[in-house]
Order: structure tokens, then sequence, then C-alpha cells
């Protein structure tokens, strides 16, 4: 069930997006349509008014239509210009943000700029006197229009700034509370490891006292250990990391060799080496670091058939010694494209008894402990499988300086 969610939440996100999207543009098109409702009665009403004192000047012999365009304008407050007919100057003006008694060039050139800008939204309208043109009136939009004009795109950046904020703010609370849990477990297993493991030493030395020390009691002051390191590994989740300077090649070798000498058991047909390509000092944690590989190369070893699985771990130089990578090769069943997010998702496991919680935590160590990254480089189903994990190389840095 917790995998077909996974599968499907790439959909799901695609589907909230698209909904998205057409909500926004529902909102524009209906925004739109009131605003060319309104256009067209702002233009109406200028077209009544021009054919009523058209009509009323039909019995006046003056050519002189301002104290028209004074009549019109204190009935609306639309903006609007009066131009003769002619040169199509303008005479008279209102609403326009320019000074109605200002006749200087610059302010004339400034009102015949707006002037045109209003001729390419709205036809002009002219004013006759019988069958003559004596004047235009142009006009614009009014405040509320270009106020309408401009709402949908303030509600959806608002709405998008709150959407925004509302994922960071939630996806910091859930990164935080994913934090706290995988401190919790790690420090409660590391405290319920620690008093059989004290037992089991003082257990070991008894023995050492009875029957003296030999291969079986050496193997298992050699599992000893490895819990004791476990332990150690767990309680240092959720602590500042302290990392040294340490030879790279020495971490991922004891990494190789713990799960090398498992073989035999957990698949005899398949083969583990590690290839390295020089001698690098890394400011790593080992145990934790060593705890990642060693997750890593457990998956392969999942992944991979027992007669002929093939594993490899090796050691690169990138942009030009600036970086450290990692690789973990594998001939195994390999990872779809769909789910190479999905696998460093706490839960996430393609087994039966998987808890998917490996990659999850190799992730977290590389990339919050280490500043490093981790991510499939490639993979192909039955032939080549790689996982990478890069890291900052201190020595570029010592040999430039």
């Amino acid at each position: 069930m917790k995998i077909n969610i996974y599968r499907h939440s790439g959909n799901i996100k695609r589907l909230l997006l698209v909904l998205a999207i057409v909500m926004i543009f529902a909102l524009l098109n209906y925004t739109q349509k009131i605003v060319t409702r309104l256009r067209q009665d702002s233009a109406n009403l200028i077209r009544f008014y021009a054919d009523i004192y058209a009509k009323a000047a039909m019995d006046m012999s003056g050519d002189d239509f301002s104290f028209i365009f004074e009549e019109i304008i204190q009935k609306t407050s639309t903006p609007m210009i009066l131009s003769d007919a002619e040169a199509m100057e303008p005479t008279a003006w209102r609403n326009i943000g320019v000074p109605d008694n200002d006749r200087s060039p610059a302010t004339l050139a400034k009102v015949k700029k707006i002037m045109q800008e209003m001729d390419r939204e709205n036809q002009p309208i002219p004013l006759k006197y019988e069958d003559r043109v004596l004047q235009y009136i142009h006009f614009g939009d009014t405040n509320m229009i270009r106020q309408l004009r401009r709402l949908p795109y303030i509600e959806i950046a608002i709405v998008g700034l709150f959407i925004l904020l509302g994922y960071v703010g939630f996806s910091l609370i859930r990164e935080n509370e994913k934090r706290s849990i995988w401190v919790g477990m790690a420090k409660e297993t590391a405290h319920q490891l620690g008093t059989p493991l004290t037992a089991l030493m003082g257990w070991l030395e008894l023995l050492k006292d009875e029957i003296g020390d030999n291969a079986n009691i050496s193997e298992i002051a050699r599992d000893i250990q490895r819990l004791e390191k476990v332990a150690n590994r767990f309680s240092q989740i959720g602590s500042r990391p302290v990392l040294k300077p340490t030879n790279i090649n020495s971490v991922i070798n004891d990494a190789v060799s713990y799960y090398r000498r498992r073989l035999p058991q957990l698949g005899p047909g398949i083969s583990l080496e590690f290839i390295p390509s020089g001698d690098y000092i890394v400011n790593l944690n080992a145990d934790l670091f060593s705890w990642a590989l060693e997750n890593l190369i457990k998956n392969a070893i999942d992944a991979v058939s027992q007669e002929n699985g093939k594993i490899r771990v090796e050691l690169h130089l990138l942009h030009g010694g600036k970086k450290i990578a990692v690789d973990v090769i594998d001939n195994g069943k390999g990872i779809s494209k769909n789910n190479r997010k999905n696998i460093f998702r706490p839960g996430y496991s393609t087994k039966q008894r998987g808890w998917g919680l490996g990659l999850s935590l190799a992730m977290r160590i590389v990339k919050e402990y280490h500043r490093g990254q981790l991510f499939v480089l490639m993979s192909k189903p039955n032939e080549k499988t790689v996982m990478r994990i890069v890291l900052k190389n201190p020595q570029e840095n010592l040999n430039r300086g």
C-alpha cells in the first residue's frame, strides 16, 4: 500500500498543479469578461453624451465645443481628451493625471502621447455638426477598470505567496518532526543496546578466564565490537557530527571487508570488490559514513542474483579534483526512473520485509552530516546500477593554497 502511495504521489502533484492552473485561467477569464463589459458600458456612455450634445449643437453656430467636453466630464470619471478634427491636436482634457490648464509644449506632447495610447484601446468618437466632424473624444479606462484588470494578478500573487509560505512552513515542521523521530529512535536504540553489551563483555571475560582464548572467543569478541560500533552510531544521530581528516580508502575497505566475510551466507555466488584510484584524506565521521556505505552495499547485495551477482565500489575524482565520488556499482534488477527519488524516502521499500529506512538514513548521513550528495547516477536493469556519493575534496584546497 505504501509503495502505491509513493508511486502515485507524482501524479497527485501534477493533478493539483493542473487544477491550480485551471482555476487561475478561470479567474482571469471571468475578470476579463467583467472588464470588457465595463469598457463597453463606458464607451456607450461616451457615445451617448456625444450624440446628445451633437444634436444640441445643431442649433448653435460656434465651432468651440470645449464647453461640451466640460459638461461631459462632469458626469463621468472616464479619462478623456478632446482634440480638433484636422490636426488631431489636444484641446481639452480631464482625469488623465495632467493639469487641465497647463498648455505648455511639454504638457501637450505628454497629452498627445496619452491620447495615442487611448486610441490603441478605444476608437475615438467624433463630435459632428451636421455632416462635418468638428472634434474627437478620446477616452480610456477608468481607475476602477484598471484596478479590476490588475486584481486577478494581485490575487494570484497573494495566494501564491500564501501557498509558498505554507509549503515552506509545513515542510520545516515535517522535517523537524522526522528529525525528532530519527533522533529519538536512535538514542533509544543506543540506550537499549548499552545494557546487554556491557553484560556480554563481562561474560566474554569470564569465558576467557575459564576456557582461554580461541577462534570462537575471538569471533564473539569481534561481534561484540561490531555491536559497540552500531550503538555508537545510533548515539551520534542528532548530535553535531565530528568530522576528522580520515583516509577514505580504509573506511571503504572496512565496509567492503565486513560484507565480504558474510557473503557465503548472504549469497555464495556474489562477488564484492573495492577498486581504489588513489589515497585520499577526506573530512569524515568514519562511523557514520561507513554506516551509509554499508547500507548501499547491503541494498546492492539484495538487488543482485545470488548466482552471478557482481558488486564493486570505486573511487573517482570529479571536477578537476574538487570532488571525490564513491560509486557502488551492481548488476542487479535496477531502479525505475519513477522510483529514483522515492527510494530515499522513509518507509519506501520494494522488499516485503523491508522497513524502507536504510537509504533514507544513508541520505541523511551524507547530506546533513557530511554536506555531500547521494543519488542514482544511472540504472539499467540486470546490467548496471550506480549509486554515487559525492564529497568535497579538502586536499584540493590544500594543493591550491
